[in-house]
């Protein structure tokens, strides 16, 4: 249903943008009319677009952590990444919380950015089994990028793939020093617990 409804919403647009006033020749009256109605319609699609944010985010009050600690482990076993390290990667990145949403722009379980998310085709970045599936995704073609090493991949996960080739290794950025110091601690100690 929600699909729908992003499909509703891009098919809104669409039409917005093909019926949009160019330039054109309208009255001062007939183009304030039209700057009028074309506020109105952006602010339909922003609140249409809060409510289904709301939406979805409501759906994933549903979950219990340990249901998306079972998700998360099934993506990892199918994508050949440790359970333990996409465990410890979703609690550094959000604590769990699936509607978490960073100061700059990441979403979800694993922290997602926009781009990354219309990379994927996520329309969805509150959809527990999207977000963690496109984290999955991320964190493999990271280690399989970087030949399995987890520093590397980790920071490449946090900062980007440029600036980790641009430095030939970890980024001089103390944010993600301690990235990869919290998820790396994390992921011995799930191990530990699991021996």
């Amino acid at each position: 249903m929600l699909d729908n409804m992003y499909s509703v919403l891009n098919r809104i647009n669409e039409i917005q943008k093909r019926f949009a006033p160019g330039k054109n020749i309208m009255s001062d009256t007939e183009s304030l009319n039209t700057e009028n109605t074309n506020k109105e319609k952006t602010n339909f699609a922003n609140l249409l677009n809060n409510q289904l944010s709301d939406v979805n985010k409501a759906d994933n009050n549903q979950f219990t952590i340990p249901e998306i600690k079972e998700i998360a482990r099934d993506q990892a076993l199918k994508n050949g990444i440790s359970p333990s390290l996409v465990d410890a990667v979703i609690k550094v990145e959000s604590g769990y919380d699936p509607n978490a949403v960073s100061n700059k722009g990441a979403s979800g379980l694993m922290q997602l950015m926009p781009s990354v998310l219309q990379q994927l085709g996520i329309s969805n970045p509150f959809s527990i089994e999207n977000n963690i599936q496109g984290g999955v995704s991320i964190l493999k073609h990271l280690l399989q990028k970087y030949d399995g090493d987890l520093r590397k991949a980790l920071a490449a996960y946090n900062a980007g793939e440029t600036a980790v080739d641009r430095n030939n290794g970890v980024p001089p950025y103390k944010e993600t020093k301690q990235y990869i110091r919290k998820v790396i601690d994390a992921y011995k100690q799930n191990i530990d617990n699991f021996k």
